[in-house]
């Protein structure tokens, strides 16, 4: 097994198993359906949150700040035939949060897809 492989496995193997539940919500679009969820189709992301440093504007004062994102599967897109859109509602049942999509990040290869977030 070559090394895009066992990278590959491995982000399928992480997102298994760190992902949460979550339903998204746009206009009047609920995903996942409850045809899709008899089909035993889900939708899960994973939650993230970095601190980045801001540097003031030349005054030497230096901030950290959270940027938080989530991290979805791109198999499961396409699965629930779901495209996402900015300012669609992600909410985790299981943590009684939700956020919304704020901006698309660049992948870091063909199986996740990430997003800035803000909290509702």
């Amino acid at each position: 097994m070559g090394l895009s492989a066992i990278k590959n496995d491995t982000r399928l193997a992480l997102h298994a198993e760190m992902g949460e539940p979550c339903s998204y919500t746009y206009g009047t679009d609920i995903v996942p359906t409850e045809e899709q969820a008899l089909a035993g189709l889900i939708l899960t992301a994973r939650f993230h949150t970095k601190a980045k440093l801001h540097m003031g504007d030349g005054d030497g004062l230096s901030v950290m700040e959270p940027i938080e994102k989530l991290v979805f599967n791109s198999e499961q897109l396409e699965a629930l035939e779901l495209v996402l859109e900015h300012n669609a509602e992600i909410h985790f049942p299981g943590y009684g949060i939700t956020v919304q999509l704020d901006q698309p990040l660049d992948p870091d290869g063909p199986q996740n897809v990430y997003w800035t977030v803000t909290r509702v």
